[in-house]
């Protein structure tokens, strides 16, 4: 079955002291630094002139250190030439860049997605569809917590500054718990905890339960979430 890209891969860009926005990655080269030139300028004495690039070849996105005074991270870890993948977080000094995937489709009408999660078990003459459930993760790009980026390994994650809250919040008013993330059938909702605070999802307020689709932003209790979905080796 063939596949087409739909879209541009993104940015999620959250300069220190600024708030987060979205830039398409629309040619084969984006450049990232100080300079005002720069597809993406940082105005910070921290950053290089020319600090880094994004080239795409064919499909595929790669992260090139231009030799940098202060070099670049991905995930922590610093790189000189880094092939990209979805939610991907790129660190320069104080600056925080989330690379997003480009949209995948199928070109042929009425075609059935598949699960790359689900497997065929082989019991003798039978064929059993067994299913790994799905994970998750979600990236902090505003707010304070304990944690830049949390694994959703849990049932019920709690959002708030209790003991054992699996997404920690860390200001002096945060409420003991403002929202959870559900795992069920397969799927992950967003809801907000009873006695809690408002939650958004891109910007709509959660009444009940709200079923987080890859790339959602998640408000609440004064915090940022980009939720995603992690594919294989991601």
């Amino acid at each position: 079955m063939a596949h087409i890209v739909t879209d541009n891969a993104r940015l999620l860009v959250k300069l220190q002291g600024q708030g987060s926005r979205t830039i398409d990655i629309s040619g084969d080269r984006f450049t990232i630094g100080r300079r005002t030139g720069n597809d993406l300028p940082i105005d910070d004495h921290t950053v290089s002139g020319q600090h880094a690039r994004i080239v795409k070849v064919q499909s595929v996105y790669f992260l090139e250190d231009l030799k940098s005074t202060n070099g670049t991270l991905v995930n922590g870890r610093p790189i000189e030439r880094h092939q990209l993948r979805d939610a991907d977080v790129i660190t320069i000094g104080q600056h925080r860049i989330i690379f997003q995937e480009p949209t995948i489709t199928s070109d042929a009408p009425g075609a059935v997605s598949l699960n790359l999660d689900e497997t065929m078990a082989i019991s003798g003459k039978r064929a059993v569809a067994s299913t790994q459930a799905p994970q998750a993760k979600v990236l902090v790009t505003a707010g304070k917590t304990d944690r830049l980026e949390y694994q959703l390994t849990k049932a019920v994650s709690i959002i708030g500054s209790q003991q054992g809250a699996a997404i920690r919040l860390t200001g002096w008013f945060a409420p003991k718990s403002a929202a959870q993330i559900i795992q069920r059938g397969g799927a992950y909702f967003v809801s907000r905890s009873p006695g809690g605070k408002q939650a958004l999802v891109n910007g709509q307020e959660v009444t009940a339960q709200q079923q987080l689709k890859n790339g959602d932003q998640i408000q609440v209790a004064g915090i940022t979430l980009t939720f995603y979905l992690l594919t294989s080796g991601t």
